[in-house]
């Protein structure tokens, strides 16, 4: 909002001429406003749940191939190795496909942005009794012990290796949490031993999967 109202009164009181110089650092602000204004009244919505889902049985694996597929260009630009393996093919869990894609995308958003140039983020799909679970793993810079309980905390950044700096306003993984928790799911983060962050996701498979 400050570099937009300065550029609009510096064009109003004759200082900046009014042409695409000092417009298109007011218009891609709004673009930013925007789209805080817009996770803002996403994220308002699941935590009160009145966000609506149109949760069908489907493969956590085939969402997250899909995810990859439309991060695969930018990953290829920072020369980052995106991958999946998935050990759940025949698992189904009961959520919606477009929320839930939509929290496997932060999840690879957000490595993309700390993931350093030649990095890999490989995401593993796993059954265990009766839940599947999806990783995000990356070698990263990965996050200070003490700021994993805040990771998931709307606006919250750590100060450290990863930083404002680094883009967003601090609501993505609020949302996703909040997508995955009011579909049943859970949601965790914890450093990987050999280095980089891993964010675990589980739903549990339905009661009447596999029934005739």
């Amino acid at each position: 909002m400050t570099v937009i109202r300065g550029r609009l009164e510096g064009v109003v009181d004759g200082i900046y001429a009014p042409d695409e110089k000092q417009i298109v650092p007011a218009l891609e602000e709004t673009y930013l406003l925007e789209r805080l204004v817009e996770d803002l009244r996403l994220l308002t919505l699941a935590e009160t749940r009145q966000l609506q889902f149109e949760p069908r049985n489907v493969s956590l694996g085939d969402l997250a191939g899909h995810a990859i597929d439309l991060f695969a260009a930018e990953a290829d630009e920072k020369y980052i190795s995106l991958g999946l393996e998935n050990h759940a093919s025949q698992a189904q869990v009961h959520v919606d496909p477009q929320r839930t894609e939509q929290v496997i995308g932060n999840l690879i958003g957000n490595a993309l942005r700390y993931v350093p140039k030649n990095g890999e983020i490989w995401l593993v799909v796993e059954q265990s009794g009766d839940t599947v679970s999806l990783q995000v793993n990356d070698n990263g810079p990965g996050v200070p012990a003490g700021d994993l309980p805040h990771l998931f905390e709307r606006f919250w950044r750590g100060e450290k290796s990863r930083s404002r700096a680094s883009g967003g306003a601090g609501l993505g993984l609020a949302i996703t949490r909040q997508l995955v928790e009011a579909q049943g799911g859970t949601i965790k983060a914890e450093n990987l031993s050999e280095g980089g962050l891993q964010v675990c996701v589980t739903f549990p498979i339905p009661a009447n999967f596999g029934q005739v």
